[in-house]
C-alpha cells in the first residue's frame, strides 16, 4: 500500500514519541523496580496498560470479522469478559496479597522450586513476542515495502530497545499512549464509516446474513473451543505482572473491572470495522488486510495515517509488554537461580534474557509465519501445565500435594503435545474430533484429583486420632 507522504510522516512521528516516552526515564537497578515499577502503578495507568497490551493479534482480529461478522465479538471478546471478571472477583487480591514477582514465583511459593522451574518454561513460551513481532513485521512489509526479515528487525529495534533502560515504566509509559491512539483510530473510523453507509439498515443489506449471526456458522463445539482458549487470561504473565505491580489489592481489582469496560467498547469497534470492510470491500482476497484496505478506500489523507497508529499502538503495545515478561521469565527467573549466575545483577540477567528471547522469537516468527497457528499451538499446549497451579496457588482450599502439581504440570502439556503431533501427522485429522488442550487437561485434573482425594484422606486419618 502506498501512503501519501502525510500518512508517512505521521507514523514516523509516532516511533519518535514512542522512543522519546520510552527511553524518558531509567529505572532503578532494583530488580523489583524494573519489572513491578516498585509496586506503585495506579489505577489510571493500570486500566490503560492492560487493555493496549490485550490486542496485539489486530490482523487476526481482522480476519475474523471480516469473514464471520459480529461472531468476532462472541469469540475473541466474551470469553475473555468471564475470565476477565473472574479474576476481577475471585483471584486479584489474592494474587495481589501474595506479594509475588512472577509466576514462577507464585508456584515457588506454594509448590517448591521444581514447580518453579518448570513454570518458568512454561511462561517464557506462552509469553512468546514472536506472534506481534510477526504482526509488526506485516505491517512495515504491507505500507513500507521491506522484506520480511528486515521487517521483523526494524520491528525489534523500535518496539523494545527502550525496555532494557526503563523496564515495566518504559513500558506503561507508551503503553498510556498506545492506549489512546487505539480508541482515537478506531472511533475516527468507526465514525466516518457510519457516515459511509449512511444507515445499519443499508449496511445490513450489503451484508451476507451470517455475519449477523452471533455463531457466524460456526458450531457450538468451535465457540466452546475458544471460550477455553480464553483461560489464558488466568494465566497470561503480563496480566499477572500487572495485578502484581499495583498499588494494592483494591486498585487491581477495580482496574480489571473497568479493563473489561474498555474491552467491550473496543470489540464494538473492531467488529463494526470488520462489518465495514465486508460491506465496502466483498472481494478482498485477504481478509487479514481488512482494516488496512478499508482505512485507503474511505479515509482521507492524514486521518488515514492516525487510523493506521492505532493499528500500530495495538501491536506495538503487546509486543514490547511480551518481550518484557520473556526477558524476566529467562533473567530473573531461570539464570538467576543458577548457582553459575547466582550473584549477579538480576536486572541485567534480565536484559540478557532479553536478548536471547528475543532471538527465539525471530526463529519462531519465521518458521512458522502465521499469528494464527503460533497463538493455537503456543495456548492449546501449554496452558493445560499452568492453569490449574496458577489458580490452585491462589485458592488455599484447592491446593495439594506439590508431586501431583508437578507431575500435572510434566504430563498435561506432554499429553497436548503427542495429540497435537499425532494430529498433524494425520493431515490435522485429531482423534474423535478432539483438541490437543482437552487430553492436555485431562491429565492435569486427574492427578490433582488423586491429590485432593489423597488430602482429603489425610486431614480424615489425622482428625481421627
Amino acid at each position: 500500500m502506498k501512503l501519501h507522504p502525510i500518512d508517512t510522516t505521521i507514523i514516523v512521528f509516532y516511533f519518535i514519541l514512542i522512543w522519546v516516552l520510552g527511553f524518558w526515564k531509567k529505572s532503578d537497578t532494583k530488580i523489583g523496580d524494573y519489572i513491578l515499577m516498585g509496586r506503585r502503578l495506579t489505577l489510571p495507568a493500570f486500566v490503560m496498560t492492560l487493555v493496549s497490551t490485550w490486542y496485539g493479534g489486530i490482523l487476526g482480529v481482522s480476519e475474523f470479522s471480516f469473514s464471520y461478522g459480529i461472531s468476532n465479538w462472541i469469540i475473541f471478546g466474551v470469553p475473555y469478559y468471564v475470565f476477565g471478571l473472574f479474576f476481577a472477583f475471585f483471584l486479584a487480591h489474592r494474587a495481589r496479597l501474595s506479594q509475588a514477582e512472577t509466576i514462577p514465583g507464585l508456584l515457588r511459593q506454594n509448590y517448591g522450586e521444581a514447580s518453579g522451574k518448570i513454570g518458568a518454561l512454561w511462561v517464557f513460551l506462552l509469553a512468546s513476542p514472536a506472534p506481534y513481532l510477526l504482526t509488526v513485521a506485516f505491517l512495515l512489509q504491507f505500507f513500507f515495502g521491506f522484506g520480511l526479515i528486515l521487517a521483523m528487525i526494524l520491528g525489534l529495534v523500535f518496539s523494545t530497545l527502550y525496555i532494557l533502560r526503563g523496564g515495566l515504566g518504559a513500558v506503561v509509559r507508551t503503553d498510556m499512549l498506545q492506549f489512546l491512539l487505539m480508541y482515537l483510530g478506531f472511533v475516527t473510523m468507526a465514525v466516518i464509516g457510519w457516515h459511509t453507509v449512511g444507515s445499519f439498515a443499508h449496511l445490513k443489506a450489503m451484508l451476507p446474513p451470517e455475519h449477523l449471526s452471533l455463531t457466524g456458522g460456526h458450531s457450538f463445539a468451535y465457540i466452546l473451543v475458544w471460550f477455553f482458549i480464553a483461560m489464558w487470561t488466568l494465566v497470561d504473565p503480563g496480566f499477572h505482572q500487572r495485578v502484581y505491580a499495583t498499588r494494592d489489592h483494591r486498585t487491581a481489582r477495580k482496574g480489571i473491572i473497568l479493563a473489561v469496560v474498555c474491552w467491550f467498547v473496543f470489540d464494538l469497534l473492531t467488529t463494526w470495522t470488520g462489518l465495514l470492510a465486508r460491506a465496502l470491500l466483498p472481494d478482498l482476497d485477504n481478509p487479514a488486510q481488512a482494516f488496512l484496505e478499508l482505512s485507503a478506500h474511505i479515509l482521507p489523507i492524514g486521518i488515514q495515517g492516525l487510523f493506521l497508529l492505532g493499528i500500530f499502538a495495538t501491536v506495538m503495545s503487546t509486543l514490547d509488554s511480551t518481550t518484557l515478561v520473556t526477558a524476566q521469565t529467562l533473567g530473573y527467573d531461570i539464570l538467576a537461580r543458577l548457582k553459575r549466575f547466582g550473584s549477579h545483577n538480576p536486572v541485567r540477567l534480565t536484559q540478557i534474557g532479553m536478548g536471547l528471547s528475543l532471538g527465539l522469537a525471530f526463529v519462531m516468527a519465521v518458521f512458522m509465519p502465521s499469528v494464527v497457528n503460533l497463538w493455537y499451538t503456543l495456548g492449546t499446549l501449554i496452558l493445560p501445565g499452568l492453569l490449574l497451579p496458577v489458580i490452585t496457588s491462589l485458592v488455599p482450599i484447592l491446593r495439594v500435594g506439590k508431586q501431583y502439581i508437578l507431575w500435572g504440570m510434566i504430563l498435561g502439556p506432554l499429553s497436548a503435545g503427542v495429540w497435537y503431533w499425532f494430529g498433524k501427522i494425520d493431515t490435522w485429522q485429531y482423534y474423535w474430533g478432539l483438541e490437543p488442550f482437552y487430553p492436555g487437561m485431562l491429565v492435569g485434573l486427574f492427578l490433582w484429583g488423586m491429590g485432593l482425594v489423597n488430602r482429603k484422606k489425610s486431614e480424615l486419618s489425622l482428625r481421627n486420632h
